[in-house]
């Protein structure tokens, strides 16, 4: 059976373009590789292995040559026969992504009946342990142009695809009337933050992990949490008013603590957007009109900067589950206040810092401090879950997988948000819970 005999015109036209633009690039990534003898295209798929998992742990800017070439097997020299620097590696890794993402669209529209069943094909195939390791795409500002927009180009084209995807299941009836953009980009975050939550929820990748796992994005994402059909939730805490602290400008000790609020809340959505190795401390003290002399009055290095971020997020994380607690009076209602705060707060101008690839660059002390924080606050997530599943209000579920991965609904959302999106925070929130209180899904 044919893909494109049963394709509409523009899911031919973005799959083929990206199709062929991949092609396009691997080849003349290649040719500057050795010839393509089974040995070499062993070597360079293990090599790619090893990075990848790299960048995920590390982030792409801290990386390390020599310990990937040694875990491929290869010298030094010899790893330059494969890539010149770091940056091309990156690159080549981050293709590798895109290029998976495409043939797994591909193959999800051959094998699926209908679009429900496409997206369960994609996103099984995507989160398959035994598929080869893929870098998270989360510091494409880290590479050079023009392959920073080769991989911007191709990852757009594969969401717009996903788009597809949905909005043929509202016209075939299958799915719910809903935003097509906030699903695809909802869907891929849980998808990316699968990939990742291992190392900062202390947990063992594997097959039996990624299937639980899974299951758990595709059962919120079709089902949703609610219970009962049509649920309707309003959030009663705006994130804004939350957060906000009135200062005295006048008294020095506060007018400095503000100062390096400011910093850290900059730096904060500046790592969110462009990754931390992908946004320099120029980039983060000119956000703010300060120079990068500032930055480095107040804060020892770029690594004491991020580890500030980080814990002024999970400040925030948690205050917000304690918001959630306070404000709400069942397990379903307290569960949607602590989505919908995290969607506001990522989408705001001052968002806590994402949990992202990096986490092993960060030094051990603190590492373990924040793995420790990861775990309480998902453990009180999956409290309220399983509250709501007794209290009636929530489906019955997998309510430790399901806490997990939607934290990626919302973790994710600074990566694509464009900076004059139509939607306020709040609105985007209301519509990235409403697919999550009740599903995509045509019950």
């Amino acid at each position: 059976m044919s893909m494109f005999a049963l394709s509409g015109d523009k899911f031919v036209e973005l799959f083929d373009f990206n199709a062929k633009l991949v092609c396009m690039v691997k080849t003349s990534v290649e040719s500057q590789a050795p010839a393509k003898r089974p040995k070499h295209a062993v070597k360079r798929q293990i090599l790619l292995d090893e990075a990848a998992r790299q960048i995920n742990d590390r982030g792409a800017g801290a990386v390390s040559l020599n310990d990937i070439a040694e875990c491929a097997g290869l010298s030094r020299n010899a790893l330059y026969y494969y890539v010149t620097d770091r940056a091309d590696l990156t690159f080549q890794c981050y293709l590798r992504t895109c290029e998976a993402a495409t043939e797994n669209l591909a193959a999800a529209y051959e094998q699926g009946r209908d679009a429900i069943e496409r997206i369960r094909i994609y996103t099984e195939r995507t989160l398959s342990f035994d598929q080869p390791t893929l870098a998270a795409l989360c510091d494409p500002d880290f590479l050079p142009e023009p392959h920073r927009a080769t991989i911007l180009d191709l990852h757009r084209r594969n969401i717009e695809t996903l788009e597809n995807f949905i909005q043929d299941g509202i016209s075939e009836g299958v799915i719910r009337p809903t935003h097509t953009e906030i699903a695809a980009q909802t869907l891929h975050g849980m998808i990316n933050w699968t990939q990742l939550s291992h190392k900062w929820l202390n947990q063992k990748d594997g097959n039996a992990l990624r299937k639980r796992l899974t299951g758990a994005i595709l059962d919120l994402f079709f089902f949703g949490l609610a219970a009962s059909e049509g649920k309707k939730f309003s959030c009663p805490v705006d994130v804004v008013t939350l957060t906000t602290r009135p200062f005295n400008a006048f008294d020095r000790a506060q007018a400095t603590q503000e100062k390096i609020a400011q910093l850290v809340a900059a730096a904060s959505r500046m790592f969110n957007r462009r990754g931390i190795d992908g946004a320099s401390l120029d980039d983060i003290s000119a956000s703010v009109g300060a120079t990068k002399g500032a930055v480095y009055h107040y804060f020892d290095d770029k690594m004491d900067l991020i580890t500030q971020c980080y814990e002024r997020a999970f400040d925030l994380y948690s205050m917000f589950v304690d918001v959630a607690v306070a404000q709400g009076t069942t397990g379903f209602e307290r569960s949607m206040i602590v989505m919908h705060l995290n969607s506001q707060a990522q989408a705001g101008p001052t968002p806590p810092l994402m949990l992202q690839p990096g986490l092993l660059s960060v030094p051990e002390s603190h590492r373990a401090r924040f793995v420790q924080q990861s775990l309480d606050i998902w453990r009180r997530c999956e409290a309220l879950i399983r509250q709501g599943i007794e209290d009636g209000t929530c489906r019955p579920c997998d309510a430790r997988a399901v806490s997990s991965v939607s934290a990626g609904s919302f973790l994710w959302l600074h990566k694509w948000l464009p900076e004059d999106y139509a939607l306020t925070p709040f609105q985007l929130a209301d519509t990235q819970c409403r697919i999550l209180i009740n599903g995509i899904a045509c019950r």
